[in-house]
């Protein structure tokens, strides 16, 4: 997951507006509201004489975000004698509980709609385990054939509701997942990503305020003052962000077969989520869905320093430089990740309804 120091600033200004904006509001108010929800949702039949208090919950919707109503969400595993049922509510919502620890696969029926399993659910004891599932609508020549969403269709589906987070309604958030069993994205999908994130057109005030801050802090001193230097900052910042987009958010996870986005987590104590965001810099999710040391966002991030370097003023370009430069894309990939896990979700628009991280 390279990202270019240039985002952080934009996901910084949006932390300001936030503070300023939100302070009134109640500590308690999303707390309250979540436990009001959970309350609401039919619960399935409890194992019969488990005593387990595991739960699977969540939301069914479709590729557009609507909610997905009376739908039969089976849940099937080692430890039950038989399948468990449960049926959405009008908000799309279900809630099955009496499970044990272990492996479980949930499958989704409903009318008008594939047949759609979600990754298999490792379920801890006693754990609360929330999914948004998108099904996927039968197509009309197929009406009268069962078949099955493949992986790349989920992907797909869900990708374009990625597409349409922003944060206060303008600062793209394309590359924050809130739902935490999202099926991996392929080369195609990573590289097509990488493209829509470059030419959004919050891109070319990312790069002038990036270098207008450059300016007035008076770094890259070889590219001069005035409206000259300012111009030559422009231009590096829109190749800085150039590069981090191509090769560090789609090429170099290609070939690593690693997902540049990063996964709101949403739950546990503060300790925990703030030890997971800054971890995410230095370890990435595998297309595999096991967690691995973060080749492509660490060797993107210093890729883009050393392509930077090379277009520097000439009294910038050194080694030493081009090192300080990819530790700083890093120390802000980790700073920017505490961002989107604290703040992110109450200030972005448009996420997938049924979206609450893990």
């Amino acid at each position: 997951m390279a990202r270019h120091f240039h985002r952080v600033f934009a996901a910084s200004l949006s932390l300001l507006l936030f503070l300023f904006l939100c302070a009134t509001l109640p500590s308690h108010a999303q707390n309250a509201m979540l436990a009001s929800t959970a309350s609401a949702l039919p619960n399935a039949p409890n194992a019969a004489g488990t005593g387990h208090n595991g739960v699977i919950a969540g939301t069914v919707v479709d590729p557009t975000g609507e909610p997905v109503a009376n739908a039969e969400v089976n849940v099937r595993g080692q430890s039950l004698p038989a399948p468990m049922s449960a049926q959405t509510d009008a908000q799309g919502k279900f809630r099955i509980g009496g499970l044990g620890s272990g492996n479980y696969t949930v499958t989704v029926f409903a009318t008008h709609f594939l047949n759609t399993t979600a990754p298999t659910v490792d379920l801890g004891d006693g754990e609360v385990y929330r999914l948004s599932i998108t099904a996927t609508p039968i197509p009309q020549a197929s009406t009268t054939v069962e078949v099955t969403a493949s992986e790349k269709e989920i992907a797909t589906a869900q990708l374009h509701l990625e597409e349409k987070q922003r944060i206060l309604g303008f600062v793209p958030n394309f590359y924050t997942n809130y739902v935490w069993n999202a099926a991996p994205l392929d080369a195609k999908q990573k590289m097509a990503l990488s493209f829509h994130s470059l030419l959004d057109p919050f891109t070319p005030f990312e790069a002038a305020a990036a270098a207008g801050a450059e300016q007035v802090a008076g770094l890259q001193s070889g590219y001069g003052s005035g409206a000259e230097g300012y111009g030559k900052r422009y231009g590096a910042a829109y190749a800085d962000i150039f590069v981090s987009r191509i090769i560090g958010d789609g090429l170099l996870p290609s070939v690593f077969r690693q997902d540049p986005r990063y996964f709101y987590r949403g739950t546990g104590s503060v300790g925990s989520r703030m030890w997971y965001a800054a971890r995410s810099a230095f370890v990435a999710r595998g297309d595999n869905g096991k967690w691995e040391p973060n080749y492509s966002g660490l060797l993107g991030d210093f890729t883009s320093a050393a392509i930077s370097n090379a277009y520097s003023a000439p009294s910038d370009r050194n080694v030493g430089t081009t090192l300080q430069n990819g530790a700083i894309l890093v120390a802000g990939d980790a700073f920017e990740d505490e961002l989107l896990e604290f703040l992110s979700r109450k200030l972005t628009h448009h996420i997938p309804p049924g979206a609450h991280g893990k």
